[in-house]
């Protein structure tokens, strides 16, 4: 037995230091500068090179670093600054840091992009001095690699892991070399236990917490609270957690614990109004105080909109205008884009009354932008927190545009335009058709938003109309328009890019005709098939219909293409004739069809289910685009412009036909 505990243990200290060696040679490549014994307070000067790797052609490039800080994991950003083709990067390490795990990202037109050196890592074990490590950092070591306990950390690692027996040995010691801080991390010990000893856990965990119970005086409630935990989640002995709770109750009356155990009571009442009262119970026993961790403000966040909500409900909307500087940015956002919005599109408050908290809420989310508020864990870093807030903010002054624009408050209009950065003003047909409305309203030049509405392809047709009359009567050619749209949109797309898909077998679509006759759709023909799936209750679908009603007449003469309009996911009574009659009504000429009712399901979506799960998302509108029976090219949802959706279907179909 001794034997193979060596064996195990050569083998595990063998592995690590093979990857300590395939993290260095990565890091030679990208990442530069990481020194071999980091120590708590010193500055990091590391560069990083994105040649090579999956950020190479980003041309804005973040990082930020995962700490394993006094046993707990942070998130703090990287300082960098383009050096060249490289960047700087620089980084102090925390006090009490004892493992440091860097990531790069960079956004880009299809989503995040990041570069941690998949699947070596760029990571560093912090030292107290040479030769002694940090408090932590065999812990961290142990878990931060393992797919077991690294969930949390975004998809840092591929496929990389370490074997269970890897984290138990380093896990074991780091309880060796620091068992005074072992209370902090036996949650962690627990749950290693469970994965390396599931035939024998419950014994082993009750003897070990039953032992470990019996030293717990002098703690502080956390500990008790993660022993509960164990006991009740891990353990499923419902009895021994019970018992800790009623000591956590003696000891700390007023503490996190039972602080989250009337929060839990409020969200289990039906009752709007006694839910009420029961919130502002909750917020004289537990005021939002200095007492009140970190880890626990949300539920303050949480209860502030559940007031806002049930003040709009009942149209108290004094005691709203008296919350709202209670309020941090992320909660007055939810409640902005929960009630306000919503309410402006239904119309089920009239846009004067909403105005009186809208403009408020408005002008405290600008105070408020950094203050941090979507820090929840380690999900994002400070800087993408605070990013995410601006972008929250500018969505909801486009909301506010709206509201002014009913209100026929053009100067309102136009100085909310203002409030929205440059790249940000032009992004919607609909919106620039408020833009330019209001500046004809007020007797202002328009003609630059047009040029800019143009730029970004987010033309209605009346404004496509307005900035043909404006070129005409500056003497040229009407014939000529066209070409002068065009380069107006190339200013800003030049570098505009179809995003494939690496091809898939595109699933059998049965449906029924309008007729009511059953039918099988022809995808392997040779032909190029655009299918559309949306719904009667789908409002960005009905507004995309323009735009592929220009499709379907661009193409009526080619044999080639083929477009289907399959209404699917809908379940009320009737829908058939509602969809039949809306088509009717607008005057559309699509060939529309209806997706089959599976068998047992209330839902016609048989053939649409198969495609949502290719996609892994069964949001509509969904285009398709299918060549030879194969799915080459799909999208979800609507931006709002017309000009973008013809443009992009037609670039896929061009390209297509043109494939030898």
């Amino acid at each position: 037995m001794l034997q193979k505990i060596l064996n195990i243990k050569f083998l595990v200290l063998a592995f690590c230091a093979i990857t300590l060696q395939v993290t260095s040679q990565e890091t030679k490549l990208r990442l530069s500068g990481m020194v071999d014994v980091p120590i708590p307070g010193s500055t990091l000067n590391m560069t990083y090179d994105a040649k090579g790797g999956p950020l190479e052609n980003i041309k804005d490039i973040n990082g930020y670093v995962y700490v394993f800080n006094d046993y707990r994991w942070e998130i703090e950003d990287l300082k960098m600054k383009r050096n060249g083709a490289v960047w700087n990067v620089e980084y102090t390490v925390p006090k009490k840091a004892a493992f440091m795990a860097f990531k790069f990202y960079g956004n880009t037109n299809n989503g995040l992009v990041t570069d941690t050196g998949q699947d070596t890592g760029y990571m560093l074990v912090v030292f107290k001095e040479p030769k002694v490590k940090m408090p932590g950092a065999d812990l961290a070591w142990a878990t931060f690699r393992n797919k077991d306990f690294n969930m949390q950390f975004g998809g840092y690692f591929k496929e990389f892991t370490i074997a269970g027996d890897a984290t138990e040995y380093w896990l074991k010691k780091e309880v060796a070399d620091h068992s005074e801080n072992f209370p902090k991390f036996i949650d962690t010990y627990i749950k290693v236990l469970k994965v390396q000893k599931p035939e024998k856990f419950d014994e082993l965990g009750h003897r070990f917490l039953g032992d470990f119970v019996t030293k717990i005086n002098g703690q502080p409630e956390e500990v008790y609270a993660r022993v509960h935990n164990l006991y009740l989640y891990e353990l499923k002995d419902k009895v021994k957690a019970d018992s800790i709770e009623t000591v956590i109750q003696k000891l700390f009356p007023k503490g996190a614990f039972l602080r989250f155990k009337a929060y839990q009571k409020i969200n289990q009442i039906p009752n709007a109004a006694d839910r009420n009262k029961a919130v502002n119970q909750f917020l004289a026993d537990f005021p939002n105080d200095a007492t009140v961790p970190a880890s626990q403000k949300y539920l303050y966040d949480t209860i502030s909109k559940m007031l806002f909500a049930y003040y709009f409900e009942t149209k108290d909307y004094q005691s709203i205008l008296k919350l709202l500087p209670t309020m941090n940015f992320a909660a007055i956002n939810d409640c902005y884009h929960q009630d306000i919005s919503k309410a402006l599109y239904l119309k089920s408050v009239e846009p004067a009354v909403i105005e009186t908290m809208a403009v408020p809420m408005i002008r405290l989310m600008q105070e408020k932008v950094n203050d941090m508020s979507y820090m929840q864990g380690i999900y994002w870093s400070p800087n993408q927190a605070t990013e995410n807030a601006k972008t929250q903010l500018n969505n909801e002054l486009v909301i506010q545009i709206r509201m002014f624009n009913m209100l026929k408050k053009y100067k309102e209009v136009l100085e909310c335009f203002e409030l929205l950065p440059v790249e940000k003003r032009y992004e919607k047909a609909s919106i620039n058709d408020i833009h330019v409305t209001a500046l004809e309203a007020l007797n202002k030049p328009a003609i630059e938003v047009l040029k800019s509405a143009a730029r970004t392809n987010a033309l209605s047709e009346a404004l496509t109309l307005k900035l043909k009359e404006w070129y005409v009567k500056q003497g040229k050619k009407e014939t000529d328009f066209p070409a002068y749209l065009e380069e107006l949109k190339k200013e800003n797309n030049a570098d505009e890019k179809i995003v494939w898909m690496a091809p898939v077998p595109a699933p059998a679509i049965n449906v029924q005709t309008t007729e009511g006759k059953a039918k099988q759709l022809v995808l392997s023909n040779g032909n190029i098939i655009v299918i559309d799936f949306w719904a009667t209750w789908c409002g960005p679908c009905k507004k995309a219909f323009p735009a592929m009603q220009q499709l379907v007449n661009n193409y009526k003469d080619d044999k080639q293409v083929n477009f289907y309009f399959i209404s699917t996911q809908e379940n009320k009574e009737g829908y058939k004739k509602e969809a039949i009659a809306y088509l009717k009504e607008k005057g559309y000429k699509l060939d529309a069809f209806f997706d089959l009712v599976k068998k047992g399901g209330g839902t016609n979506n048989e053939s649409f289910a198969k495609y949502a799960a290719i996609f892994k998302s069964s949001g509509i509108p969904r285009k398709v685009v299918i060549k030879n029976g194969q799915i080459r090219f799909t999208s979800e949802g609507y931006s709002g412009n017309p000009g973008q959706l013809v443009d992009e279907l037609t670039g896929v179909i061009n390209a297509l036909k043109n494939e030898k």
